[in-house]
């Protein structure tokens, strides 16, 4: 599909992300804590752990050794920390890190999962996020007789096999969800303007009133959890609160699912091999699969078994902010825009009201990364299908992308609509490898079906252990689906 230097110059990550799960592993690198007291169920567990772990070309290292790697007092950044037991405060595997952001600690525990006794989705994932603000660690670990159970930060609860398929379930599952970890992303990231958007110009406002109008419905659908907010949470101290919070940038809490909607993008049509020599005046696109001409940028784009060279157009999306509740959206409050253009991304917000901090979404690059998806099959289509649905909303009325934690339906999924992911490694949100999933699987539809590009209307985006990402014309049409298929 995309080469390397394309996705990088697109996306602004790295072209050599990991995505396959050897190259996971290889990359990998862990250390067992020592601080804490492990009962004998945990002993056997971790030396089964660790065996898999080598088995599979992850380093295990001792954990001395990676403090003279970071200096003598802080775990080597890029290190995962197997933390099981018993830990006492003041002694936590956060206390010997640098940078959360750049570290990932998994706590091991002897216990039931406590996402197994409440009924209701919400309580189960705030159960979740309490156990891991408690000892500041970004995955846990609740280990029993006959099972183990992986959750995250993002809301996933994974249960694995502890006797037959232990192996299989440390490679396909815990592997990526250590090695492509949840990141919170922070403003800075980001170049950001803020009091630049203007929720009353006319090219916004229909977009707002989609985002309004379908909020009750979502409500109505119990698809968008919450927020599990940081003042319900228990920490060991003020001080391990405040790690959390800086980690969190600020945020009020851990959030799941978002709204957004892709605003009107003009889109060039595609060139053919001969147009495209003519007009670069070479055809080292083809090798490198990526060009720039006159400012702008260019890849290459299979369509069946040819190459078109696409230019990639600057995207733009309304979102909901994180951590908004998206039952009751208000668009002067809790919607945001972002802009992708060659690799970079800036955010521009409303003036904002009192108390209302404007975060970027967990899903940041990966909503981009379906936008920018969106431009390129839309490019395509003014070429050979230059009637289809999809091509007049993408280029005149925009259309919505809506994610949430679990499934959709898929009884309710029409023809025309293009469903991947499926087998991809189960990735977390805010990873490049979650970007790269997410564009790769879209331009599938080009070279799987291009004689269907006509009738093509969307896609639905599957996120192994995760949730779902669905490209739809709006988002109250979307929601208005969800309900129908519950009647």
């Amino acid at each position: 599909m995309l080469s390397p230097r394309a996705f990088e110059a697109i996306l602004g990550i790295p072209g050599d992300v990991p995505l396959s799960i050897p190259a996971m592993a290889g990359q990998l690198r862990v250390t067992y804590f020592p601080h804490t007291r492990m009962t004998p169920r945990l002993v056997a567990f971790t030396s089964r752990l660790r065996d898999v772990l080598v088995a599979l070309g992850v380093r295990v290292l001792p954990f001395e050794e990676t403090l003279a790697r970071g200096g003598g007092r802080k775990v080597e950044e890029g290190v995962v920390i197997l933390a099981a037991g018993e830990m006492e405060t003041g002694s936590l595997p956060v206390d010997f890190v640098a940078n959360l952001r750049r570290t990932t600690i998994v706590g091991i525990l002897d216990a039931p999962c406590p996402a197994d006794t409440p009924k209701e989705m919400q309580a189960k994932l705030d159960n979740i996020v309490q156990e891991l603000s408690w000892n500041i660690v970004q995955v846990v670990l609740f280990v029993e007789n006959d099972r183990w159970t992986i959750c995250t930060m993002n809301g996933a609860i994974i249960p694995c096999r502890l006797n037959e398929g232990f192996g299989e379930d440390v490679e396909r599952t815990f592997i990526s969800k250590v090695a492509a970890p949840v990141v919170p992303p922070h403003a800075a990231d980001f170049r950001f303007e803020e009091g630049a958007l203007s929720m009353s110009a006319p090219g916004i406002v229909p977009h707002v009133r989609d985002f309004e109008e379908s909020a009750p419905l979502w409500e109505r659908t119990g698809v968008m959890l919450f927020h599990t907010s940081t003042d319900t949470l228990r920490f060991r101290s003020p001080f391990y609160r405040r790690i959390a919070s800086a980690y969190l940038d600020r945020r009020s809490g851990m959030s799941y699912g978002f709204l957004s909607r892709q605003l009107p993008v003009p889109v060039a049509p595609a060139r053919g091999r001969e147009e495209a020599r003519h007009f670069l005046g070479s055809s080292v696109w083809e090798q490198d699969g990526v060009a720039e001409h006159d400012g702008r940028l260019f890849v290459r784009v299979p369509y069946g078994d040819q190459p078109l060279l696409v230019e990639v157009p600057p995207v733009q999306v309304l979102a909901t902010r994180s951590g908004c509740d998206k039952a009751h959206i208000n668009g002067k409050r809790d919607l945001m825009l972002m802009e992708l253009d060659r690799g970079t991304i800036t955010f521009r917000t409303p003036v904002a009201e009192e108390g209302i901090d404007y975060r970027p979404s967990y899903d940041t690059l990966t909503i981009l990364a379906h936008a920018v998806g969106n431009a390129l099959i839309a490019s395509v289509m003014r070429v050979v299908a230059p009637g289809a649905v999809f091509l007049r909303h993408c280029m005149e009325t925009g259309v919505a992308l809506a994610h949430w934690h679990g499934i959709f339906d898929s009884r309710l999924i029409a023809k025309g609509y293009h469903v991947y992911g499926e087998q991809n490694p189960p990735v977390s949100c805010s990873t490049h490898q979650a970007a790269f999933f997410a564009l790769e699987g879209k331009l599938r539809v080009l070279m799987n079906a291009p004689g269907h590009l006509r009738d093509h209307a969307g896609d639905v985006h599957i996120e192994p252990h995760h949730g779902v990402n669905v490209t739809w014309p709006t988002l109250t049409g979307l929601a208005r689906v969800i309900l129908s298929g519950r009647e």
